[in-house]
């Protein structure tokens, strides 16, 4: 008997002590915006895009699946930016030696309450993104894997897939269009979204636009800024005054498999620039040796049979912001 209970205990404190040595407290991450003050004149870098569209496929070699930290308060996705000029021409080639990651995006999980439409359902994918800077411009290169779907009608976007890449400008900002996951109706702060609707051809440059607008009205490649999910507007419009506002892109699409036709599967190859100084307040603010913090959204226009909804995209937000070291 004596010896049994003699047993119990030394099991009970080896239970305790294991218990001890798997437990402990996260350390908070610091977080840093980085986002230098933006300066009075727009970079003029931008470069031209070409008529050609390289069909290369994209090189999984180059990029890394990141684990998610387990610090509190840090980014789950965080990679270095490159030091190079890329040519925006929808071809990946001057990519290849440019190290990415690998960033895994699902349809928003709804709250109850919130009353938005329920989206058509879609699975889950994994999206290759790089980055790379000189000393004028970022440039911006998303990969998507998905069958080609584009619809020359700009009637019809939500036939065509889009894509947007979107970047903290007030450092409490959530990555749901300035909102977190808890509350997705109450702003945190502001949002700079690249919204690329395609209404342009492969291979055609994207962006520009109207002077004193972040509106593009013949590819939609539109420089948008929002404080949460139902407040979206282009730069210059809304209830904000700005004076500054302007659309600085560049941007050309191609998808590895547009010459087999619609539906055939293949990469979409979603190329972009800007400069990293544009002096309009609702632009992110780009400089070497900050982070800038980012999300991503792709439209699937197989969601539904009427296309892709608004509520229905693919996004990455679910992951926390995205941080990119500038180089």
């Amino acid at each position: 008997m004596r010896r049994s209970v003699f047993i119990l205990l030394i099991t009970a404190a080896a239970v305790m002590a294991l218990a001890m040595a798997c437990g402990g407290d996260d350390e908070e991450g610091d977080a840093t915006t980085g986002t230098p003050q933006a300066t009075t004149s727009a970079a003029t870098g931008t470069p031209r895009g070409t008529t050609s569209a390289a069909t290369a496929t994209p090189r999984a070699v180059t990029a890394t699946t990141v684990a998610p930290t387990t610090q509190a308060g840090a980014a789950e996705i965080a990679f270095d930016a490159a030091p190079a000029t890329i040519t925006v021409d929808g071809s990946d080639s001057d990519w290849a030696n440019v190290k990415g990651v690998t960033v895994p995006m699902k349809q928003i999980e709804i709250p109850p309450g919130v009353d938005w439409d329920q989206p058509g359902p879609l699975d889950p994918i994994d999206v290759t993104l790089k980055v790379a800077a000189d000393s004028n411009n970022v440039y911006v290169l998303i990969e998507v894997p998905d069958d080609y779907n584009f619809d020359p009608d700009p009637a019809n976007h939500n036939f065509s897939a889009s894509v947007a890449a979107m970047f903290r400008i007030d450092q409490p900002a959530g990555p749901h269009m300035g909102t977190s996951n808890e509350d997705l109706e109450k702003s945190l702060g502001m949002v700079d979204i690249w919204h690329w609707e395609l209404d342009c051809d492969a291979g055609v440059v994207s962006g520009g636009g109207d002077p004193g607008s972040g509106d593009d009205p013949d590819c939609n490649l539109d420089d948008e800024y929002a404080t949460e999910p139902e407040e979206r507007e282009d730069d210059g419009k809304g209830d904000v005054a700005n004076p500054s506002a302007e659309n600085s892109f560049a941007g050309v699409w191609e998808h590895t498999a547009r010459a087999q036709g619609p539906d055939a599967d293949g990469v979409w190859i979603f190329e972009m620039s800007r400069p990293l100084q544009t002096g309009d307040a609702q632009d992110a603010q780009f400089a070497s040796g900050k982070k800038a913090y980012m999300a991503l959204a792709y439209f699937d226009p197989d969601e539904t049979v009427e296309g892709w909804t608004d509520t229905g995209h693919l996004q990455s937000s679910e992951n926390g912001w995205i941080e990119v070291a500038l180089p």
